[in-house]
């Protein structure tokens, strides 16, 4: 079974201060979920655990629809493929809200592919602010 990674990915085009916001700024952490093709959590990483506030243990079994509620709305998989139009939102970079377990919201960027035939990934990139232009998905 594929196993769940945390990234963090570091910004070469920043200086070593980060950026205005200090060392560090420039990391951009990305959580990535394993689900089954009913959005259920199989396995996710330690990122995922800093970024949404929940031991990754206490996120096993649960929907993802915890996490994005916007994900409670639509399938994930149609015709054993990502369903065409979340595909669609994530490839245009739509930003998601999603819910940490505090109660707190962040806006996040979705990244989202098969991962074998029964599962799939959803990479996590929490977003600083929505940049202008930028929709958000709402329910």
């Amino acid at each position: 079974m594929p196993t769940a990674r945390s990234l963090q990915v570091k910004n070469p085009q920043l200086n070593a201060q980060g950026s205005a916001g200090g060392p560090g700024a420039g990391s951009i952490d990305l959580a990535m979920l394993t689900l089954d093709d009913q959005g259920v959590i199989l396995e996710c990483g330690t990122t995922c655990e800093s970024m949404f506030g929940y031991p990754s243990r206490a996120l096993l079994g649960s929907p993802v629809s915890r996490l994005i509620p916007q994900l409670s709305a639509i399938e994930l998989v149609e015709d054993e493929r990502i369903n065409s139009r979340l595909a669609h939102l994530c490839h245009c970079a739509i930003a998601f809200e999603a819910r940490r377990r505090d109660g707190e919201t962040f806006k996040s960027e979705l990244f989202i592919n098969r991962l074998g035939r029964h599962n799939v990934a959803v990479l996590v990139r929490k977003l600083a602010s929505a940049p202008s232009g930028r929709r958000i998905v709402s329910q």
